[in-house]
């Protein structure tokens, strides 16, 4: 059977449009394995939601997305610096652009594509639309204020460009998620502000990441001549996961003897017991951890704790039996895993559901059972004669 992600799509649609009245004309982020709910979805949802403007994370999710949705138009969120194809010049499509080699290598590459159907001097122009990354404390790619005179001067050099038309679609920053104030996040503002107001090169556009949402009307009340557009990826997606849950299906359950091997390691159990096989494995991202950041003596010794589990070949897994974690009795299959229940101990039985956490982000599920679709299809078949 299955890793299923059971949905309320009532309560994400409620959730997607009261993000709306907070941001409004915000620009929904699709980008990875969609958060957990997959790209499609997403789109799926976005253009329901009246949403034809999206970021990605990537050149290739931007391909395969239009290809999939003509209406939709991408921003690449990534820095660009591969090859493009003559439909990488698409109408609407806006590349990041975060340093000179990000610039430099993009106008290049757009001016050398040689496709079946090359421009010629009569078809005017290529199109080249563009967002400038400023540098945030976060230190990931974007332009500093010291390099603003070169880059002013950069872009308008290739703004005159006769084989190449760059439309400059604003600035963007991506702050960090903590350890930056409100205030400081204004004086970043400030000076960014004060030090391209003059730009002829650049429209009053801003697009930004991490605000909160009276930081956001603040922004618009101090700066009305300025756009400000919020792109929002996990705080849209997975602020509110109480529309969402997560279960894997028990498929098999074998008892064990104290010392009998198992599994593809063929390790001995450590008493008698019941082997539980559930759905759900790496492929899913089932038992996949980032790696975390231990910031108070709680941490190191939680830490610590789990070290030394692991050194026992002790593993907790991310399966849940009637509000218990659960013991991995080996590492997780590909698209299965294995738990331990010692002899005593109530275990699930065959076809039974448990409470899964996995991390969304890295989360590959089998199948999405949209819980509303389903209860609106129960209601018209009991109203049937």
């Amino acid at each position: 059977m299955s890793l299923t992600l059971y949905l309320d799509e009532r309560s994400w649609l409620r959730h997607f449009a009261e993000t709306e009245e907070r941001f409004p004309e915000f620009l929904p982020v699709i980008k990875g394995n969609g958060y957990g709910f997959g790209n499609v979805r997403l789109t799926q949802t976005a253009l329901r939601m009246d949403k034809h403007v999206i970021c990605v994370g990537t050149i290739e999710e931007a391909r395969t997305i239009e290809q999939s949705f003509s209406t939709v138009q991408t921003m690449v969120l990534t820095p660009v610096l591969t090859s493009l194809t003559e439909a990488d010049h698409s109408e609407g499509r806006i590349y990041t652009v975060g340093s000179f080699t990000h610039l430099s290598h993009l106008v290049s590459a757009l001016d050398s594509l040689q496709g079946e159907a090359p421009f010629s001097a009569e078809d005017g122009p290529r199109k080249l639309s563009i967002v400038i990354k400023c540098q945030s404390p976060m230190k990931r790619y974007g332009f500093s204020l010291t390099q603003l005179d070169e880059l002013h001067k950069t872009l308008k050099q290739w703004s005159e460009a006769s084989n190449i038309q760059l439309e400059i679609a604003g600035l963007s920053v991506h702050f960090p998620q903590v350890g930056m104030s409100d205030e400081q996040k204004k004086t970043w503002f400030t000076e960014w502000i004060s030090a391209t107001k003059d730009w002829d090169v650049i429209p009053k556009d801003f697009y930004i990441s991490h605000v909160s949402s009276p930081l956001f009307q603040q922004l618009k009340t101090r700066h009305p001549e300025y756009r400000f557009c919020m792109r929002l990826g996990t705080d849209l997606w997975l602020a509110d996961k109480s529309f969402l849950s997560t279960k894997s299906m028990v498929l098999d359950t074998k008892p064990v003897q104290k010392g009998e091997r198992f599994g593809y390691k063929q390790g001995k159990a450590r008493k008698n017991g019941t082997l539980v096989f559930l759905s759900g494995g790496t492929a899913n991202g089932v038992g996949l951890e980032a790696p975390s950041i231990a910031r108070s003596w709680r941490d190191w010794l939680k830490l610590t704790a789990f070290w030394g589990l692991s050194m026992a070949n002790r593993h907790l897994s991310p399966y849940t039996f009637r509000g218990r974690r659960t013991w991995f009795a080996e590492p997780p299959h590909m698209q299965t895993s294995v738990l331990f229940f010692p002899n005593g101990e109530n275990y699930p039985e065959v076809g039974d559901e448990l409470p899964v956490t996995v991390r969304m982000t890295t989360a590959h599920f089998d199948r999405c059972v949209v819980q509303e679709a389903e209860e609106e299809m129960a209601e018209t078949a009991r109203a049937l004669p």
